[in-house]
Parts: structure tokens; sequence; C-alpha cells
């Protein structure tokens, strides 16, 4: 039998993230070693007070009475009763001290784990998060994360269970050498049950966590899809849907709990089986007059001890197997995800940029191998605007997603100022561009929060300077006013046109040199459109802008327009020349400007 194989190997993961805790792991650990070995010395102490209960009855009897064997017996009552109390009390300063030790690491591991998840979430590529669900990532960063500071219960139950177990071992071959062979065998049964219901606690608990992170993610997008959910009265097939995620969640969580409900048990049932073996044993030997009652006391606290090891190896094998499943998602989905290796790359921050962009044959396709792009080259000089036009998946987000660097160009090259993209800083490279989205977000804190999201640093003066060019400085200001000025989760207490409005400002606090508008206006009513247009016409004179243009009167608007089709350049030129020339853009333009469609899609 070897007991090595009794106490499963840490992943070397798991041991890893464990060694920025050492020190506070280390006192606590120490003190959990000693307290455990105070503990195992109250089996001999078990047996001074029995042997001492034994020789105060003998001395009191009538037959005996002996008050000198009566005041030697109060003697060694005495002196093993206080060494237990002492013995405690030295355990009670150790395990306070270890459990706040151990706290501390376990808490700090999940802190720091936390942290380390999410930064290495900020620098993951786009493409990323557009495959992973956001409850599964969420998950992982509570759920897993949760689980995972478990690791600390593993080192010390590892450490506490064969120190009792050893310790008893030791008393049984002091008392009684014989007795050995016995207890080997029944811990030979104890180890063999353990190891197999490991493997199947492993694999029941992956399942769990599996499926937890599953309906995380199901729980997010509902909350945020509520909306649309009432909107159609489709509650009840949500709620069909989400039961089944629950129920089969359920089952996995049912599973890991016969699995260790297996366990537990019966190694109560094989320690207590022991027990009464030894005990059966222990009368026969002291029947014959060679074993005498404090031994039998000593020996049956022994197996107690022996059993209560082998309860907290158990505990082991079933937190281990939570703590894997956690890990093994931790690493598989967050941590070992493959940064893009060229992203970061680039060092170049110059001093000055004009802001003039050229695209040199560029191609870009998605890595399920879906071309986007094919050949495209085109060029806007600095101060100028450009903007891009054509059916939905024409390629123009695509476009903007290369020129922020989200994502890199499978052919071909993007220039700034004669610079390629990929030698530039990235970071420094998107403080250069403010960006305003079609679907704006924004986060829950206040006007100025997101403003001041763009250009931490900002003044209040700058921060106010941006909001008036947007026209959002007076509802910004009510905002103020009011009691609470937070926005709500994604602004929701602002109107379409004035979150949008709200990230014009955001783009235009970090004065950039180049423009990405995603048809900055299309949330806008007529009026606010009208002087939220007024002031863009005036900053995107100063600054290079690329615009995707959903109406073709604010293509019109553009220096130059790019009509794409399947990612590939159709035409490019003036709103003038294009609709001279009476390609696909004056055929669009015509239906648009008839009434048949209200803009390209």
């Amino acid at each position: 039998m070897n007991l090595k194989k009794l106490i499963p190997q840490i992943d070397p993961r798991i041991a890893a993230d464990l060694k920025t805790q050492q020190k506070p792991i280390s006192i606590g650990l120490t003190c959990a070693i000693i307290a455990s070995i105070l503990y195992s010395s109250t089996i001999g102490l078990t047996k001074d007070a029995t042997d001492a209960v034994k020789m105060i009855v003998n001395a009191v009897s009538p037959q005996t009475k002996s008050a000198v064997e009566l005041h030697a017996g109060m003697l060694l009552l005495t002196k093993a009763c206080g060494a237990v109390v002492i013995i405690f009390l030295i355990r009670y300063f150790l395990t306070r001290i270890q459990m706040i030790n151990l706290a501390r690491a376990s808490n700090q591991l999940a802190a720091e784990l936390r942290q380390k998840l999410f930064q290495k979430l900020l620098r993951l590529p786009i493409g990323y998060f557009n495959e992973a669900r956001m409850g599964a990532i969420q998950s992982s960063l509570t759920n897993d994360v949760n689980v995972y500071q478990f690791a600390i219960n593993i080192i010390q139950d590892s450490i506490n269970g064969p120190i009792r177990a050893v310790s008893a071992f030791a008393m049984i071959l002091y008392v009684q050498p014989y007795l050995m062979p016995f207890a080997i065998v029944l811990v030979g049964i104890m180890v063999a049950y353990i190891q197999h219901n490991a493997k199947k606690m492993k694999i029941a608990q992956a399942k769990v966590q599996a499926s937890l992170a599953d309906l995380n993610a199901e729980t997010d997008e509902r909350l945020q899809g509520i909306r649309i959910i009432r909107a159609f009265g489709a509650e009840d097939m949500v709620m069909d849907g989400y039961r089944s995620l629950i129920d089969q969640t359920l089952g996995h969580q049912m599973t890991a709990a016969r699995v260790l409900a297996n366990l537990k048990p019966l190694v109560d049932l094989i320690g207590a089986a022991g027990l009464a073996a030894v005990l059966f044993i222990a009368g026969k030997v002291a029947a014959e007059g060679h074993l005498g009652v404090g031994d039998i006391a000593a020996m049956a606290l022994a197996m107690d001890m022996i059993n209560q090891g082998f309860k907290s190896v158990a505990s082991l094998s079933s937190t281990l197997a939570q703590v894997t499943a956690a890990s093994d998602r931790i690493y598989s989905q967050i941590l070992e995800v493959p940064e893009e290796s060229n992203v970061h790359q680039g060092t170049l921050q110059p001093a000055h940029f004009e802001g003039k962009i050229e695209f040199e044959n560029v191609s870009f396709s998605y890595p399920d191998g879906t071309e986007a792009l094919h050949g495209v080259s085109f060029s806007i000089e600095a101060g100028q605007s450009l903007a891009l036009v054509g059916p939905s998946g024409a390629g123009k987000s695509t476009i903007a997603d290369l020129m922020l660097r989200f994502y890199e160009p499978t052919a071909g090259r993007i220039l700034l100022d004669g610079i390629d993209i990929a030698k530039l800083d990235a970071k420094w490279l998107r403080s250069q561009i403010g960006v305003v989205p079609q679907h704006t977000f924004l986060f829950a804190g206040s006007i100025e929060s997101n403003v001041r999201l763009a250009k931490p640093d900002a003044t209040a003066a700058e921060v106010r300077s941006a909001l008036e060019s947007a026209h959002a400085d007076i509802f910004s200001q009510e905002l103020n006013e009011r009691k609470s000025s937070e926005l709500g989760e994604r602004g929701v207490k602002l109107s379409g046109g004035q979150m949008q409005r709200v990230a014009i400002a955001r783009a235009l606090v970090r004065k950039p040199t180049v423009l990405l508008l995603d048809e900055a206006t299309s949330a806008l009513d007529a009026k606010s459109e009208s002087v939220v247009t007024e002031a863009l016409e005036e900053v995107m004179r100063q600054r290079t802008t690329l615009l995707i243009a959903h109406r073709l009167t604010t293509a019109a608007r553009a220096d130059r327009i790019l009509y794409l089709k399947g990612g590939r350049v159709i035409e490019i030129g003036t709103h003038a020349s294009l609709i001279k020339a009476n390609g696909d853009y004056a055929a669009l333009f015509r239906l648009f400007s008839g009434g048949v469609i209200d803009a390209p899609t």
C-alpha cells in the first residue's frame, strides 16, 4: 500500500498561485501542524487519566482502602487533566493564528486571481469576446474563483489528516504492536475507496462547474434582453428554456452530491467497524490480563483519530476535485487563451501626427475563414473625410476595427502618415482616435465619468467644452442637479439621443487627430441631429474623419465616398462624381432620395 497515493498531486498551476501566498500559508500550516501534534498527545493523557480513575476507584474500595494509592491517583488525574487544559489553551491560540492567516491567504489569492483574470481579459483580442458568452466569463470571475479559494483547504487537510492518522498509528504500536497488521488492513481499505471515489468526484465536479457557467451565461443574457422578452410576450418560452438549464445544473449537482454521500458515510462505517473490532480484540486481551483499561481507552481514541484523519483526506479528495475543475475552466477559458502575437509589438509613438490614412491592398478573413475584405485600397488626406457606404456585410465595420487594431490585416498594410500601424504602439494609436459607435455603450457612473473614460486626466473645463460641442451640456447639468446623477446600467436613465451625444462628447474630449464615426447622429431626433451635425462638421474640418454612413445624406457631406460590396471596393469618389458615374451608389441614392428606402442596410 502506497500512502503517498492517498493525497492527490496538486495541479502545478494551482501550486504556483499558492506560492504567492507563501508567508501566511506557512504561518497557518505551522500552527496547524503543532496543533495536530498537541491534539494527538491527548491519547497518552487519556490513558493516564483512565488509569488514575482506576487507581482512585481501587483506593476507595472497602477491600483495598489505601490513602497512599488515593493520593497518587488524584495527583495523576490532576496532572492529566491540567495537561489537557493547557494543551487546548495552546491549541486555541494556534488555531486562531492558523485561521486568520489561512483566511488572509485564501482571500488574497482570490483577489489577485480576479485581478489577473480581468487584466488578461483586457488584453485578449476583440474576436474572443465575439465568441465567448459574457455570463460564462462572469462565472469564471465569481463561481470558479470562489471555488479556487478552497485550494488553501487542500494544503491544510493534507497535513492535518495524515498527522492525526500517523500519531494514532504510533500510539497503537506503542500500546499493542500486534494490532498494527489489523490497523494497516483497515487503512488500506479506506485508501482504496477514497482513491476510487476521487476520480468520480473530479468528473462530476467538472460537469457542475460547466453547467453553472452555462446557467450564469443564460441568466445574464435573458436579463439583458428583458425588454425584448416582455415586448414579444415570450416569458413562458424563455422560462421553459431556463427551467431546463436549472434542471440540468441540479442534476449535475446531485450527481456530485451522491458521489460525496457515498464517500463520507462509508469512511465512518469502516472506521466504526475498525473501532469495534479493536475494542473487541482489546477486551479479549484485557480478559487475559495483558491490557489495562487505560490502554483500551487510549486505543479507542487512537482509532477515532485515524478515522478523523481519513475523513479529512476524504474531504481533501472532494475539495481537490472542485478546485481542479475550477482551475481547468479558469485557465482554459481565460488565462491560457493566446493573445494576438502582433497586437502589442509596435512601440513607435510619433511626436507629430498629421492624420493621413492609407489602406494598401488590405484583405481580412475571420478565424473561421469568412472573408470580410479583399484587396481594399484607398487613402484619406489629413483633415479630409471619407464615408463608407454599402449593404450589410460589405466590410464597413471591419475597416474601422482594423484601424483600431482590434484585428490585424490578413494581407496588405494600413498606414498612418506613411507608417505601418503595426509598428505603432497600439495604446498610443487608439489615443489619437475618437470613436463614436452606432450602438452607444455607457457605464453606470455619471456623465462626466463616462466622458473622462477617453481622457482620465481631462479638466472640468475640457469635459464641459466636449459636452457643449456635442450639445449634451444642458441635460447633463439637469441630471447633476437631481438627487442622483448616476446613469444606471448601460446609461438606462438617458434617451437614445442623449446617450449618443454623451458618446460624441467622449470622443471629442481627447481632441483626437482621427475621428471614427459609425453614423453618430442615427439615434437623434431631427432638431438634435441638425445641431449635432453642425458641431460635427466643425470638428471634422480639423481632423481626418472616417465615417460609416447608414444615411446617404450623411455620406453626401463627406469629402469622398467609398462604396463597398462583399468586402470589395466598387466605387470611390465625391458624391457628385459618383452620381454622375451612375453606378451602384447613384442607384442606391436615387432609391433613398425617392423614399423607397430610408438608408442602405
